[in-house]
């Protein structure tokens, strides 16, 4: 755990109330960045235009989160609080609430349990299929971005996860409540969907 976090688990766990600002202070930008980043991925898909709505939708979302956790902190004892993972903790209350406010869109995390994890060793063997040889061809964060947005949300989710939010294959697979090998194989299959993106828009610009 981030030394930040646990100092911060300390504070909360003495004084909630004299404590949470700080909490939302440290985490308010990436989790509003996080769900602008899946919202824009929905709107994509429903073929909505992407506005401001979704910045006010996603400072909604975040917002209610913090709400959420606010409340489940009041509940919890001083040593719970003292050992949540605190980053993991604030992602997975953010996308449950996420999922709450498009569940009429149908979305899809049940689907990931259908990946099938044999060719994990071919992935992680063969450099050429590595993720970080997509991202280091990409010149600029907005592109990439913007071209993670397309792809289905049940890659979009962990392929933003560990490469915008810096969250571990183990963390990711403990937020969704997945096997670690499907979280692998569900990343390998995006960042094949994401080379073919990154492909498309550069032939569109030529």
């Amino acid at each position: 755990m981030d030394q930040l976090d646990e100092e911060l688990l300390m504070l909360l766990a003495t004084d909630l109330d004299r404590y949470f600002e700080q909490l939302m202070l440290a985490y308010q930008h990436q989790l509003h960045a996080f769900v602008l980043r899946l919202l824009y991925s929905q709107a994509r898909r429903d073929l909505q235009e992407m506005s401001a709505s979704c910045q006010q939708e996603a400072e909604d979302i975040v917002q209610d989160a913090f709400i959420r956790a606010y409340y489940a902190l009041q509940t919890y004892p001083v040593q719970l609080v003292q050992a949540l993972k605190l980053r993991s903790w604030l992602y997975k209350i953010t996308l449950n609430v996420f999922y709450n406010r498009v569940r009429k869109t149908r979305l899809s995390l049940v689907s990931f349990d259908a990946v099938e994890d044999g060719a994990l060793h071919d992935i992680e063997d063969e450099q050429q299929e590595q993720p970080d040889v997509v991202l280091e061809s990409v010149e600029r964060r907005h592109e990439l971005e913007m071209a993670v947005a397309t792809l289905p949300e049940r890659y979009c989710v962990i392929v933003t996860l560990y490469y915008f939010e810096d969250l571990s294959y183990r963390e990711i697979a403990e937020l969704l409540g997945l096997p670690i090998g499907s979280v692998k194989s569900s990343m390998h299959r995006g960042i094949q969907l994401l080379r073919t993106a990154l492909d498309a828009q550069k032939n569109e610009t030529r």
